[in-house]
């Protein structure tokens, strides 16, 4: 059966391509104050949101999964781990546009998403935040 030798091969050449292991995406809000923002839904933000990175994940899921899926093998190969580094980025961008505005402490919180990505449990993809973690003596 030539069709299934070159299915096999087909098979095997994808898995060198893409990889059998776990990759993942990721971002960091590393403000001391971050989780309470995010978590607290007491909290009533005139401008941006509670859960702003948690919510827009979920109700963009289907989306970004349809993204990685159409990444995994074309013509040209696999671009998992490119479109795994876009999916990061698209995350920190949900922090930017939804994240809290303080009067007081601007737009910190929103500019200090850190999308990561790891493959296997290695770090290959990491931009550090607009705005680093702030020191607890700000508060």
């Amino acid at each position: 059966m030539a069709g299934a030798d070159e299915f096999v091969r087909n098979i095997d050449e994808l898995s060198r391509q893409v990889g059998t292991g776990r990759v993942t995406a990721g971002c960091i809000v590393d403000q001391i104050y971050a989780q309470n923002q995010h978590q607290n839904l007491r909290f009533r933000h005139t401008n941006g949101r509670s859960h702003y990175l948690g919510g827009p994940l979920l109700e963009n899921s289907s989306y970004l999964m349809m993204r990685i899926a159409g990444s995994i093998i074309d013509e040209g190969g696999s671009h998992l781990k490119r479109e795994m580094i876009n999916v990061a980025e698209t995350l920190a961008g949900y922090v930017l546009r939804n994240a809290p505005r303080d009067p007081d402490l601007g737009d910190v919180l929103a500019n200090s998403g850190s999308p990561y990505v790891m493959d296997e449990g290695i770090l290959i993809y990491k931009r550090p935040p607009i705005q680093p973690r702030e020191h607890e003596d700000h508060h």
